[in-house]
């Protein structure tokens, strides 16, 4: 007689983001002040924009990040034009500039995971990319990958981002609520 290992309950079965303890969840979106990679001073407007933002906050050393940074343009394709796309890493005091730089960088606009840096919202450029330690600060988050969902100042869904279709799901789920634009 062979022992059988039962079925996860389904509740396993189902991909889902996994709750973190934070100090604070952010329950109001706020603009954003950083930097690009290449240094340049950069302001990201979250709370006047009059759309949904979709915040991916990653890092280059995050072996949890790999797959959202490979995965970019699916990511970006799956919410565009509806949401806008921005990804947050820790300012250059925490993160190295250079390797944002090369994995944001838009070098085969067709390849998969490029076409991040120019910050075109039309849906068919690149996301913003900002870099932004105090982000991570005013928005709760206490390590990549995570991300948050924003309407101005409501912050409509928010987790960790395990995965490209799992965390685009959760965003679009979000945005099928009944008050949502």
């Amino acid at each position: 007689m062979t022992d059988q290992v039962p079925a996860p309950p389904e509740l396993l079965g189902r991909p889902r983001p996994i709750p973190t303890y934070r100090d604070h969840p952010a329950t109001t979106g706020c603009d954003i002040e950083g930097v690009d990679p290449a240094g340049a001073r950069q302001s990201i407007g979250i709370v006047d924009s009059g759309e949904p933002v979709f915040l991916l906050f990653l890092s280059s050393s995050c072996q949890g990040c790999r797959d959202l940074w490979e995965g970019m343009d699916e990511l970006r394709h799956a919410l565009r034009p509806r949401v806008r796309v921005v990804v947050v890493t820790r300012g250059p005091e925490q993160e190295d500039a250079a390797t944002v730089a090369r994995l944001s960088a838009a070098s085969d606009p067709g390849a998969r995971g490029s076409g991040l840096g120019s910050g075109d919202r039309s849906g068919h450029g690149a996301a913003e990319v900002v870099m932004s330690s105090q982000a991570y600060l005013d928005y709760g988050v206490g390590g990549p990958p995570f991300y948050a969902l924003t309407l101005g100042r409501d912050v409509r869904t928010e987790g960790v981002a395990w995965g490209v279709s799992e965390t685009a799901a959760s965003v679009l789920r979000a945005l099928a609520g009944p008050d949502t634009p």
